[in-house]
């Protein structure tokens, strides 16, 4: 084969460029600590490169969700804890005004307090969390969950809806509550069965609902719209209660006593009467003629719970039957406090679970993040002291090729040649 004296030097040129460009390489990973400069350098971690920066991304932009919606539900919480200390203070006015140690000024100062409380109260139900929203207003976080009519109620302009956050792939939170069922809908008096006073009750008595013996029975109950009516007649040893069922409310007009006396007998001081899954318990003595509605599945709002507070505190009572009629008012008030209680409870608990999931996903996340990153790194990331002897090595390469090729550029008959 015949190597001419052009194909030889060609040869050493590529050469030479080849190692100038492995020198250069080298150079640029020093000055950059990164190994991948360009997709063609390494084809197929590269596709791996791309494939962990959109796993990355996706985890960072999860966290930063779940991190958005961990103080937003904080803020609920702590809205919550305040909404219960309102609460402990309402119950407080309360008893004390049940147990009757108040005086008239003082109840009227517990009007005035208890009238702050409830401003109060719809501040809280209409608090907005840190990205703005209102947290009780559903999926219409844009606007205030309650406001005030003239009238002086308070009604809800959200939905029951919530709003969710994607923490994980495929994986959504609820970062809000709807304040429906958290401050309405609320169960009324015990167990959601409320008793109330008719106004021309004369005793002393009062009734609470003691609580439910059948559930299947007071469930029907509710279902159907019927209600109860206690009434009593007779006196002293002879005093008799009947119990009626019906459609409509006790002691109205449009009250229909569709189902006839479903219970009756001799009243005894003290003793709890039973219809229905109901266990009503009556306080105090009743009145010929006295008479008590009991109905089943009733819900009031905290808001309306205050109000009755209000209006219970400013009650007449100078005779017995109105001092019956306003321990009646406070006692409901004070089951209704316990209802609401327990829904601010189950509130606080829902976005307490939320909090712990977010938490549980947050560090998976985090360690899924850091193994990636790892990856990543272990991929572009240079190992400066084996490039650095790479390009030491490459770079004598370099030297010596030069030289080399130095000489063979002057090996030519041309030079022996005298003119």
């Amino acid at each position: 084969m015949r190597i001419s004296t052009n194909e030889f030097l060609l040869g050493s040129l590529n050469d030479l460029l080849t190692q100038q460009q492995n020198v250069n390489q080298l150079n640029r990973e020093i000055a950059t600590g990164q190994t991948m400069l360009a997709a063609s350098d390494n084809p197929g971690g590269a596709d791996e490169a791309i494939g962990l920066a959109n796993q990355i991304g996706t985890l960072n932009y999860d966290s930063a969700n779940g991190d958005a919606a961990t103080q937003t539900l904080q803020s609920g919480v702590s809205t919550l804890q305040q909404v219960t200390n309102l609460l402990t203070q309402l119950r407080q006015t309360a008893t004390s005004a049940a147990n009757g140690t108040n005086s008239q000024a003082n109840r009227q100062a517990d009007v005035n307090s208890a009238q702050a409380l409830l401003q109060q109260l719809v501040q809280l139900a209409n608090t907005q969390g840190p990205n703005g929203g209102y947290l009780f207003s559903g999926s219409k976080s844009n606007a205030p969950a309650f406001s005030t009519l003239p009238s002086g109620q308070v009604v809800f302009n959200g939905d029951s809806s919530v709003n969710e956050v994607e923490i994980a792939p495929s994986l959504n939170v609820a970062s809000t509550i709807s304040g429906q069922g958290v401050f309405t809908n609320i169960p009324a008096g015990a167990d959601g069965v409320a008793v109330s006073a008719s106004g021309g009750n004369t005793g002393t008595a009062y009734a609470l609902a003691g609580g439910v013996t059948n559930l299947s029975q007071v469930t029907a109950a509710s279902l159907a719209g019927t209600q109860y009516d206690i009434s009593f007649s007779g006196s002293g040893s002879n005093l008799a209660y009947q119990v009626t069922s019906g459609t409509g409310t006790p002691g109205s007009a449009g009250y229909n006593a569709s189902s006839g006396v479903v219970a009756s007998g001799s009243y005894a001081a003290g003793s709890d009467i039973t219809f229905g899954g109901i266990d009503v318990q009556v306080t105090g003595a009743p009145a010929a003629g006295d008479s008590f509605a009991v109905r089943p599945g009733t819900t009031t709002s905290l808001f309306q719970t205050v109000q009755n507070l209000v209006a219970a505190l400013g009650m007449q009572q100078g005779g017995t039957g109105q001092a019956a009629l306003a321990q009646q008012a406070l006692q409901n008030v004070l089951a209704n406090i316990n209802g609401a209680q327990t829904s601010i409870l189950s509130a606080q608990a829902t976005l307490g679970s939320n909090l712990a999931e977010i938490q549980s996903v947050q560090t998976e996340t985090s360690t899924q993040s850091a193994d990636a990153n790892t990856v990543m790194s272990n991929l572009q990331s240079a190992n400066l002291p084996q490039v650095l002897a790479n390009y030491s090595e490459s770079v004598t390469a370099l030297q010596a090729a030069e030289a080399a090729f130095a000489k063979v550029q002057n090996l030519t008959l041309f030079q022996y040649l005298v003119p």
